[in-house]
């Protein structure tokens, strides 16, 4: 049972009753009692207004929710723009419960009657799919209601970096980020999700490693979190000092108090987008990121061609940030053919093995050593392309053994 999609469409209702008349939505659709009740209070009630529904509600209810839980659901909800997708989301889940139900019946009892209600409940499944009329009624709505309701813009990380890109990573947003090997791309991704759980306690954060496993990525974390290096971790922990092991543990217990999930067995496309599909369906708007490293490795059953193989891949990620309006940052390498030029600062054609990852990323940006800059210890970030915002190019101190990402501030000369 989703309940989390359920309370979203109750608190886009709550915040727009106009749209109840409009809408394709059965109350015996919701799974979850207290909404189904709520929604058939919204369609009593004659103002529309909180205190009214919630009386109807409260009247209805045999175990009604404190005022203050609806108050939240109400001022939690999301873009209206979500509500059609929703509804769409709780049908297939209200259709899914009915055939179990069915099944279960007729397996019990296989009679004529029973055998009907449950190709009656099969013949629903034609019409559950999401229809595109096309129309930019809810795009506009969702407009005007940016207008007067303030919206996260994204998901925030590094300052310089929110900047660039218009506040944070936003929902819909493919953000691939390329480099050779050794430049810090897996540790430049971890301090990505650290920036973000740190900034936001509620973010939800599914990082997929197809090159480490797990135990490696805990490291890693545990690096870039005390200043103890990765290699220690692996192999002289219990040589450290009682300092460094009490901030160790403590870490550890703030990384599982978090709500970030590493998957090191997911290889394939499909294995990964139904990880995000499920997990982004529950999460709350602007409140989840999914990281890739890296789409190079990502395997897509039956296609032969590496091409064709990447083009797939960067194009089912745009897809899914699309369909749930989640930002996703997918790590790429860089060609051989920078290490042979002059100029080494990496260009969009250095992109390796598809042209589809620059057409399919909202922004793309390559992670290097600018050559202007003698010191070893700083690493570029330059975004090449940026569908809604500027280019730039952001420096970083990468301190290599703990892990660390730093806005790089350089000093000024004293006369």
């Amino acid at each position: 049972m989703n309940t989390e999609i359920e309370k979203e469409v109750i608190g886009i209702l709550l915040n727009h009753p106009e749209k109840l008349s409009g809408i394709q939505l059965e109350s015996d659709w919701f799974g979850y009692p207290e909404y189904q009740t709520l929604f058939e209070a919204m369609h009593q009630s004659v103002s529309h207004d909180l205190f009214d529904v919630y009386g109807k509600y409260n009247q209805l209810s045999k175990q009604p929710m404190a005022f203050n839980i609806v108050k939240d659901i109400r001022n939690e909800s999301p873009m209206v723009s979500l509500l059609n997708n929703d509804i769409q989301l709780i049908r297939k889940a209200a259709y899914t419960r009915q055939l179990n139900i069915a099944i279960d019946k007729y397996q019990t009892n296989p009679f004529s009657e029973n055998e009907q209600a449950l190709r009656e409940v099969l013949a629903k499944n034609a019409s559950v799919e999401t229809i595109d009329d096309g129309l930019l009624d809810e795009a506009v709505e969702e407009l005007k209601d940016s207008l007067t309701h303030a919206r996260p813009r994204g998901v925030k990380t590094f300052n310089k970096l929110d900047t660039a890109l218009g506040g944070g990573m936003y929902g819909s947003m493919l953000f691939t980020i390329g480099a050779r090997p050794s430049t810090g791309k897996t540790a430049f991704s971890v301090n990505l999700a650290y920036e973000a759980l740190m900034n936001d306690k509620e973010v939800e954060i599914d990082f997929f490693t197809l090159e480490m496993n797990k135990q490696e990525m805990l490291n890693r974390f545990i690096s870039r979190m005390t200043g103890v290096s990765s290699s220690t971790l692996r192999s002289k922990a219990n040589e450290l000092n009682d300092i460094l092991k009490t901030l160790i543990d403590q870490a550890t217990s703030q990384l599982l108090a978090s709500k970030l999930r590493v998957y090191d067995g997911l290889e394939t496309l499909g294995e990964i987008v139904q990880t995000i599909r499920k997990n982004a369906a529950k999460a709350k708007q602007g409140k989840y990121i999914a990281i890739i490293d890296y789409i190079g490795l990502v395997k897509v059953p039956n296609v032969k061609d590496r091409y064709i193989e990447v083009g797939e891949v960067t194009r089912e990620l745009k897809r899914l940030t699309n369909e749930f309006n989640i930002p996703i940052v997918a790590l790429s390498q860089l060609s051989r053919g920078i290490e042979n030029r002059q100029d080494k600062t990496p260009l969009l054609s250095d992109l390796r093995e598809s042209g589809s990852i620059e057409q399919d990323s909202n922004v793309v940006a390559f992670l290097h050593r600018p050559q202007g800059i003698k010191s070893e210890r700083v690493v570029q970030l330059s975004i090449r392309k940026n569908r809604e915002g500027e280019l730039a190019d952001i420096d970083f101190t990468f301190i290599g053994e703990e892990m660390l990402f730093l806005e790089y501030e350089p000093k000024e000369v004293k006369n």
